[in-house]
């Protein structure tokens, strides 16, 4: 009876260290496995393949600048067409003697144009006293006057002559001259004051008769004052 116990006790023993056994190799079984998933998984991760630049962006970008087979190259130098020198058409004021009376005529010339108006002004003065080519009309400007200063400044034209400017001639000829420079000095405004100096001093009495010449003067005054 007693071996009998002895050997069934030695059999339950036998078995729970079998049992014990399979236990401990499951348990390795399956965390060798979880380890080698694991793993796996960090290989996969560490070895993604990396996208390999592509021909075209290690290609250097086209050349534009200086290239013979571009379609725009860098201008080397840059060349301009002359400017044309441009010309303003300026009326110059004479006297023409009729049978009857004696009235202003104009005559058109070119002027050399720039921005500034005292320089088409005091151009056109020059052609003015250089004395007419027509010889149907005539100056009563004296020879040898010749303009010392031009400015235009308030809507006005201040306009210094010399001296000879009151030599000579009758009342006739002295608005005639009067004429002449009102009518010339507003050609490019023809409601502009003229004021009109002679060496530096406004003019106030004209030649010998004492012709009084008020100042301001524009093309209207003129034609009331002197019917001309």
């Amino acid at each position: 009876m007693k071996e009998q116990n002895k050997t069934s006790n030695l059999s339950v023993n036998i078995v729970a260290s079998i049992c014990t056994l399979a236990v401990i190799v499951v348990s390795g079984i399956a965390l060798w496995t979880n380890s080698q998933h694991d793993a796996t998984k960090t290989s996969n991760n560490s070895q993604a393949p990396t996208k390999l630049p592509t021909q075209e962006s290690l290609s250097p970008p086209p050349a534009t600048i200086n290239s013979p087979d571009s379609q725009e190259e860098f201008p080397l130098s840059i060349t301009s067409e002359p400017l044309a020198v441009k010309e303003k058409i300026v009326e110059l004021y004479w006297v023409k003697d009729t049978a009857t009376d004696i009235g202003l005529v104009s005559s058109r010339v070119k002027i050399k144009a720039t921005d500034k108006p005292e320089a088409i002004l005091t151009a056109a003065f020059e052609r003015l006293l250089s004395r007419p080519e027509n010889t149907d009309v005539m100056s009563a400007i004296p020879k040898g006057t010749k303009v010392q200063a031009l400015t235009v400044e308030n809507n006005a034209v201040y306009i210094d002559l010399s001296q000879e400017f009151t030599y000579g001639g009758g009342s006739a000829s002295m608005i005639g001259r009067l004429g002449q420079v009102i009518y010339t000095a507003s050609s490019l405004e023809p409601n502009v004051k003229v004021r009109i100096f002679v060496e530096g001093k406004p003019l106030e009495i004209l030649g010998g008769e004492g012709l009084e010449v008020s100042q301001p003067m524009t093309r209207q005054n003129f034609q009331q004052e002197f019917q001309f």
